[in-house]
């Protein structure tokens, strides 16, 4: 693969992409008081003090607020409230944003779905131990890459709060699969580690976190959004585990990027629906099912398709829903679409423990 030279590059490609963000967001401005739903109030209030000391929702339709609100404490020492502007660390639901700076580097012709990731991320084998074909951008965001976990008990690795992206490929590049590329799903966080690496060198910038900001945060206006830390320390919900009202505190931090790490707020969130909602994005590639080498679609353990960082379901009444939940050290988060509906619901809570995907989709049947 031929890798334009960055700086043209950036030029060209940034102010395109940040003309068609702000068009976006031109077209469908966030609510500046979103009015407050009492449905969405009744179905939170259970959760609040008993599985999480705080958590924030945002139901939008076709991008526009309709409930934006903060609901206990962001911290059970300074009583610190919740509210739209606090930031909650996204866990998982960050892969999706990981997947849209590589769609949109994709829709710039920067990348190819097909591309080995060897071509871009040269530590890596062009043909891993044991596979019969390189691994393809396509597998990474798709998890049908084979790629061995790194979390947990990865032998060799060590993983703690202060490994770095470099040292996770370092270890990956001397690791067997677990499965053949293409043909199998297996949830991957190693897999978005690898992309977000791919994508910072293909975009000819140092980071993720850089490539997220040239192509999404800044020209959305989400200045308070980051990967790795928080923009601001003051406004980070602190994080907590525990159930019945009874939390203790609970956070890790890691500077490693792609499958998880996003710190964002509620505020900034409308601003990325909004933007989603009305072009952004390529959204017939970001919510396109995939299939497996054999030509079977891809379906996860629970029957679900994946998309480009997205999980994708049928409704109980035959709709279609793109949704992604997260969970971490003191966090516990979920992002779900209507595809068909237009109606999207993001919960962000500050206790591991809570059951943030049933509390979205009750959310959203209430209200569809």
């Amino acid at each position: 693969m031929t890798i334009p030279n960055p700086a043209v590059r950036r030029a060209h490609a940034g102010a395109r992409v940040a003309s068609c963000l702000a068009a976006a967001v031109v077209a469908a401005p966030f609510a500046a008081s979103a009015e407050r739903l009492g449905e969405v109030d009744v179905l939170v209030a259970p959760y609040v003090g008993v599985d999480t000391p705080g958590l924030a929702v945002l139901v939008t339709q076709d991008g526009v607020v309709r409930h934006r609100a903060g609901y206990g404490v962001a911290d059970r020492t300074t009583r610190a409230p919740v509210t739209p502007e606090t930031l909650f660390d996204l866990a998982s639901v960050s892969k999706q944003m990981t997947a849209l700076a590589a769609a949109l580097l994709v829709e710039d012709g920067i990348l190819d779905p097909a591309v080995p990731v060897a071509d871009v991320l040269t530590m890596l084998p062009a043909l891993p131990k044991g596979a019969s074909r390189p691994i393809l951008l396509e597998d990474l965001v798709r998890h049908t890459s084979g790629l061995p976990d790194y979390l947990g008990d990865a032998p060799g690795l060590g993983f703690d709060g202060g490994t770095e992206q470099a040292q996770v490929l370092d270890w990956l590049a001397g690791m067997p699969l677990d499965a053949e590329p293409g043909t199998a799903f297996a949830y991957s966080n190693t897999g978005y580690v690898a992309l977000a690496a791919l994508v910072a060198s293909a975009a000819g910038e140092e980071s993720l976190d850089d490539v997220l900001h040239a192509r999404i945060f800044d020209p959305l206006g989400m200045a308070s959004s980051a990967s790795g830390y928080p923009v601001e320390e003051a406004r980070r919900a602190a994080g907590y585990a525990g159930t019945g009202g009874a939390f203790e505190a609970s956070e890790w931090d890691t500077s490693v990027e792609g499958d998880g790490s996003i710190w964002t707020s509620l505020a900034d969130l409308a601003r990325y629906e909004a933007a989603l909602a009305n072009g952004m994005a390529p959204t017939e590639l970001l919510f396109s099912r995939g299939a497996f080498d054999d030509g079977e679609r891809i379906a996860d353990e629970s029957g679900a398709g994946y998309g480009w960082g997205w999980s994708l379901y049928t409704d109980d009444r035959d709709r279609t829903v793109a949704a992604h939940g997260g969970s971490w050290y003191g966090t516990a988060t979920y992002y779900y679409r209507g595809l068909d509906t237009g109606l999207s619901v993001i919960v962000l809570a500050n206790g591991e423990d809570l059951d943030a995907e049933s509390l979205a989709w009750a959310i959203a049947q209430a209200l569809e």
